[in-house]
């Protein structure tokens, strides 16, 4: 695999969690907004401040503005990002530690080379060279994830 690919897939791999967490947020948003039944009366039966029927109105403003389609495509992303972070931590534990270590602290974190050099204790060009067999081992690790030209294919327009 490319080298660029697995950098591509790496910085990818970074952002996950902040996208699961934008996802998440916007389908609680959706919930919220669309939550007009504010709960149960004494009667067990649902209750809102709306006149009219509460439940019915909800469903019509549901439907019209496609609440429920969103609600199902933000499902089908959150878990393809949770199945895509587990295969890239997947790869990324088969990795050398010292290894996983450069291309977190490079690829995700953004250390400058000084910093993982200073952080490691090693010279630069150590760390440099360590980068590049890190690079290369990720991606003969990552060729065998299943799907992974799928994997490359988001990872490449995540970072676009």
């Amino acid at each position: 695999m490319r080298s660029e690919t697995v950098k591509h897939i790496v910085k990818y791999y970074g952002g996950i969690p902040e996208a699961i967490k934008l996802l998440k947020r916007e389908r609680d948003a959706l919930e919220d907004e669309y939550n007009g039944l504010g709960g149960l009366a004494m009667d067990g039966m649902p209750h809102s401040s709306a006149p009219g029927n509460p439940t019915e109105a909800l469903a019509v403003r549901v439907i019209e503005n496609g609440v429920k389609n969103r609600l199902q495509e933000i499902g089908v992303q959150v878990e393809v990002l949770e199945g895509d972070a587990a295969n890239i931590r997947g790869a990324l534990d088969a990795v050398n530690g010292k290894y996983k270590s450069v291309i977190i602290m490079r690829l995700i974190r953004g250390y400058s080379w000084t910093k993982i050099s200073g952080k490691l204790g090693v010279p630069d060009s150590t760390a440099r060279n360590w980068h590049g067999r890190a690079v290369e081992r990720l991606g003969e690790v990552l060729e065998e994830v299943p799907m992974v030209d799928e994997l490359a294919e988001r990872a490449t327009r995540a970072r676009t």
